[in-house]
């Protein structure tokens, strides 16, 4: 190499050691034809940091500029093989044109500043260094330099690498050896020792990249070279060249599926003479066994052996997220790292010497269960389970245990390998994933069953107006006792359709509501001898709702129903008589007291029973209309629906709890609302629901009922005037014909639903009065400020909500 253009060895720093050859190198590699100039003109880091790299005994390379030009230390040259010395100044993608698809990206990455820097440990990468493609490792860092006028502050990557090829391949062929070891006899074990200690032959291990793995005693004394020399040089340095040809040869036919091979080499002695060897060589699990000594030295193996020890002992010792410590044949404690500290809660100096079975619950102690834990360990090599644990302050965690058995090398057990992770955050996180799925699945499968009852019911609310209007008519004009008796029956089994379809409408969400503020003491108070009478005379009732609770929006009805029924189903779960209760209590919920996650302020009314409980195989089941454990004549089970579908239309939660044998509790979460409580209103007497001669403006698209209204409406003395859609009406009233009511159903045909032309009636009619009707509550979904009248509906209620829709004007 000649020396740069108007550059002088004198400007690289002379304060660190001036030798070594690539020192002289880089003093003398032209860098003016280099994208990097002279050297003068170099920046301080650059300068600087090749000072430092130059000074190193670590191989170490720099990597500058956006070419990533190649600069390196003596101790770097080995890495390199027969790269050397040309890697010198050339871009590192040209350097390991091999490796640049890996290192290219992670290099770029680190000059834009994208990333702080890279380290790993025993990486492989797969190079050419010896004209044959070998899989070597390397402990790198690659680290960024820094440089002002880089664009991104980075002018370049310093490179530190650590080639640990030698220790990974003895790890990997001890770890290779003593798995094979492990399924031999003692004694066969032992004969292989004595054989590998005095065995005059050259026995050892060799990769196909041409690496001895181990090599036995007879190498040394043969040949002079020390064991550790034999397996860091590569074989074609022991080799004659004229041989090579002959062992690669050998090496393809072994690699193309030949079990054994004979082969005459010449190996070089270390004072530079050359022996000659006959070699028998054989392959098993992709290592080539050379003419049969095992292992190395006795005494290098221990030391080797040692050395793994006291590294594994310091890795153990650093580790904290693990629990790892060794026990004696009888589970007396007898190490501790700083894991088991942080997750059981002891020091080493109170813990080493006492039995590990107090890290379990009594109930494991009582069923011996750390006993057996040892006693699977010893007889197959291995415990392992997930267990509930006991750490110092007599908190419990849930531990993945794994129990490893220890022999010596005559095969007697010498103690365990203890390893305990806390797996208490992950249990939790599967369960509460669980629960989720549950939840999700269920909520799923009744909002399915909703859409379904509430449909069928919505359709059949409009048969049973039919059936009972006309009833109703027909019961004032009929005076036949024979006939009246009929139509009672009629009227009574409409009755009985209109509360199953309530109920279903519930269930699904679509019962209209009529949510007014109350307080849920006084509201429950005020139908207490409702509540009972459902009893019955064998089952005793206590309530105990405190007048301090928070107010909630509820319809009132639909509330005393629900309440009912979870009352009578408490009833039914103690046929030997009991008590139910029936509490309240303001709860602020944060989030983690329901699986639903529910939050916020709610008035929590609970019913408990002292009966049977619920067996949890069918708690999932018991929201789901005409669910029933009990007898056929029993009830509907159409009870739960109804409160569950109530609850949650008005913004709440239904949650069950029960044990068999030993009762049920059901809470209504229901919301508080910031809505002053509504004063009772007084009912009307009979005499002031009759009309007197209003028009009403009658919106029904479904003849039969709009019949059956216009019937019921002059039964209580109005004058009707019936469309089918909500534009006629809107046409009608623009005509200036006047009305005292709009009575309208909400689901109608065409553009304009009933809620709709409401609306439109109180912004171009202010002084006209709406009342609005429908069997499904789906139609109303949003706030409107309108009264309702439940579908299907009977002349007494007909007649109150009109006079009271009538008396807001």
């Amino acid at each position: 190499m000649r020396q740069g253009r108007g550059e002088t060895t004198e400007s690289l720093s002379v304060a660190l050691a001036p030798s070594g050859e690539m020192r002289g190198r880089i003093a003398v590699f032209d860098w003016a034809a280099t994208p990097l100039g002279v050297r003068g003109a170099w920046p301080a880091s650059l300068k600087l940091v090749v000072d430092l790299m130059l000074a190193s005994g670590f191989p170490m390379a720099v990597r500058w500029g956006p070419d990533f030009i190649t600069l390196y230390n003596d101790a770097y040259a080995p890495v390199l093989g027969e790269r050397h010395p040309r890697a010198l100044g050339r871009p590192a993608c040209e350097v390991w044109p091999e490796l640049w698809h890996d290192l290219g990206p992670l290099t770029e990455s680190i000059l834009r500043g994208e990333r702080p820097g890279f380290f790993a440990e025993d990486h492989p990468w797969l190079i050419q260094r010896y004209g044959v493609p070998e899989e070597a490792y390397f402990t790198i860092s690659y680290s960024p330099i820094a440089d002002a006028s880089a664009p991104a502050g980075v002018g370049g990557v310093l490179v530190t690498v650590f080639e640990t090829t030698v220790r990974v391949r003895k790890e990997e062929v001890l770890r290779h050896l003593t798995d094979r070891l492990e399924s031999e006899v003692a004694q066969r074990t032992r004969e292989r020792d004595r054989i590998w200690q005095v065995s005059q032959d050259l026995l050892g291990v060799s990769t196909f990249e041409g690496y001895l793995l181990s090599v036995n005693p007879a190498w040394t004394a043969l040949l002079g070279w020390s064991e550790a020399e034999l397996t860091a040089m590569h074989i074609s340095k022991l080799r004659h060249p004229d041989d090579s040809a002959a062992v690669e040869a050998c090496r393809a036919q072994l690699a193309g599926g030949r079990q054994t091979a004979r082969l005459e080499t010449r190996l070089r002695h270390r004072d530079g003479s050359w022996c000659w060897i006959d070699w028998t060589m054989t392959v098993d699990d992709k290592l080539i066994y050379i003419a049969g000594r095992h292992l190395t030295q006795e005494k290098e193996a221990r030391e080797a052996l040692r050395a793994s020890e006291q590294q594994f002992r310091s890795l153990v010792a650093g580790v904290t997220d693990y629990a790892i410590f060794m026990l004696d044949p009888n589970g007396i404690v007898a190490s501790w790292n700083t894991g088991a500290e942080r997750i059981k809660g002891y020091r080493a100096s109170e813990i080493i010497g006492r039995h590990f079975s107090q890290f379990y619950t009594e109930e494991d102690r009582a069923l011996k269960i750390p006993d057996r834990a040892l006693a699977v360990a010893a007889e197959t090599g291995k415990f392992e389970a997930e267990g509930r644990r006991v750490r110092k302050d007599g908190s419990i965690f849930w531990a993945n245990v794994v129990i490893d058995a220890i022999h010596d090398d005559d095969g007697k057990l010498v103690g365990f390998a203890k390893i305990t992770r806390d797996v208490t955050e992950r249990r939790e996180a599967q369960a509460a994933l669980e629960r989720t799925q549950q939840l999700l699945a269920q909520a799923q499968k009744l909002e399915a069953l909703g859409q379904l009852t509430g449909g069928v019911a919505h359709d059949f609310n409009n048969l049973l107006m039919v059936v009972s209007g006309q009833a109703q008519t027909l019961m004032r004009r009929i005076s036949d006792p024979k006939h009246i008796r009929a139509l009672e029956a009629i009227q009574a089994a409409a009755a009985r359709g209109e509360n199953l379809t309530r109920q279903l409408l519930t269930f699904g969400r679509r019962q209209p509501l009529n949510p007014r503020s109350v307080n849920p003491a006084e509201t429950v108070d005020a139908f207490h001898d409702v509540l009972a009478s459902s009893t019955g005379g064998h089952v005793d009732l206590c309530v105990d709702m405190p007048s301090t609770l928070w107010p909630i929006a509820i319809d009132i009805s639909e509330f005393e129903l629900a309440l009912v029924n979870l009352v009578v189903n408490a009833r039914d779960a103690m046929p030997k008589g009991g008590v139910v209760t029936v509490s309240g209590a303001n709860r602020t919920l944060t989030g983690t007291e329901t699986a639903e996650r529910l939050a916020g302020d709610y008035v929590a009314l609970t019913v408990t029973d002292t009966g049977t409980g619920i067996a949890p195989e069918i708690l999932g089941k018991i929201f789901e209309p005409f669910f029933t454990t009990k007898g056929p004549t029993k009830g509907t089970g159409l009870g739960l629906s109804q409160a569950y579908g109530f609850v949650q239309q008005s913004g709440g939660l239904l949650s069950v709890a029960s044990e068999v044998g030993r009762g049920t509790t059901v809470t209504m979460y229901l919301p508080r609302t910031t809505v002053p409580v509504a004063p009772s209103v007084p009912t009307p007497s009979t005499s002031d629901h009759r009309g007197h001669g209003e028009t009403i403006l009658l919106v029904e698209d479904n003849p039969d009922v709009q019949t059956v209204a216009i019937t019921l409406l002059e039964q209580l003395n109005y004058r009707t005037v019936a469309v089918d859609t909500g534009r006629d009406a809107l046409e009608l009233l623009s005509s200036g014909r006047p009305f005292d009511l709009v009575f309208t159903d909400v689901m109608l045909p065409g553009d304009i639903d009933g809620l709709q032309l409401a609306e439109a009636v109180r912004r171009d009619y202010p002084g006209l009065p709406v009342l609005l009707t429908s069997g499904y509550a789906r139609a109303l979904t949003r706030q409107h400020g309108f009264p309702i009248l439940r579908k299907p509906y009977q002349l007494a209620a007909l007649a109150e909500a009109t006079r009271a829709a009538l008396a807001r004007d």
